[in-house]
């Protein structure tokens, strides 16, 4: 059996993965999100809101018997309100980050404190951004919260490295690139003095330019499929457009 933990399965990248995931009858999903989307004997979800930090401490990784693989996908995020810096909330700045950066970073904590010691295949995906990888005005807190994303992830290859084979968790931050979800709507309804590009991203949509969920879920899991059951992680920021 493979079991896959996917957060954000309510809409968009993360339903479109668990959705073809449970294609296979020998999957088991565990979703997380605010609200349920899925119906599938094979799909399992908790109700969570990852801006609340309490909710993702208490939540514990299972057990699992003799399982094939262990997939955890950070998907969950938000782009939150835009704005320069010194005209944005500040609650904004904490609920973006609790979403995007700590939650995840709290899973992957969790994540490799249980399975650790496991010998078969287990791999963290983070779904991150070009915006972590370089500044955007008006995107301060989103850039900076998708770059803690990366960089965490790169911290861990690291300190996977030095373990034996056997043990070695495989773990890859991918920004998937322009990709036409809720995130998209949110940007082009943005005031241009707000985020001075937003006509760009308005032209992307004109012009067909947005990746489908499905095409990047479908990338995705066959990148997962294709990985060894250990790497050594040298490239771990990769990007879809790019490196698939």
């Amino acid at each position: 059996m493979k079991y896959y933990f996917i957060t954000g399965t309510s809409r968009g990248i993360g339903k479109a993965i668990a959705e073809k995931i449970l294609l296979n009858n020998s999957v088991k999903v565990f979703g997380f999100s605010r609200s349920c989307t899925i119906k599938n004997n094979n799909y399992k979800h908790t109700n969570i809101d990852f801006s609340k930090t309490d909710n993702i401490n208490s939540f514990k990784f299972s057990e699992l018997d003799n399982p094939e693989e262990i997939i955890l996908i950070n998907n969950s995020g938000i782009l939150g309100k835009l704005g320069k810096v010194g005209k944005i909330d500040n609650e904004n700045i904490i609920n973006i980050l609790n979403i995007n950066t700590i939650a995840p970073l709290i899973l992957m904590n969790k994540f490799i404190e249980k399975y650790q010691n496991y010998t078969n295949k287990r791999v963290i995906i983070n779904i991150s951004s070009g915006a972590g990888r370089r500044p955007v005005s008006g995107w301060g807190t989103y850039c900076t919260s998708k770059s803690g994303l990366d960089m965490f992830s790169q911290v861990i290859a690291e300190e996977q490295k030095v373990l034996s084979k056997l043990n070695r968790i495989i773990i890859y931050s991918v920004a998937p690139g322009i990709v036409d979800t809720k995130m998209q709507e949110e940007i082009r309804a943005t005031k241009k003095e707000d985020f001075a590009d937003v006509d760009k991203f308005i032209e992307f949509k004109d012009k067909i330019q947005l990746f489908s969920p499905n095409f990047v879920a479908g990338k995705l899991i066959n990148f997962i499929n294709r990985l060894p059951v250990s790497s050594l992680n040298n490239k771990v920021l990769i990007d879809l457009r790019k490196d698939f």
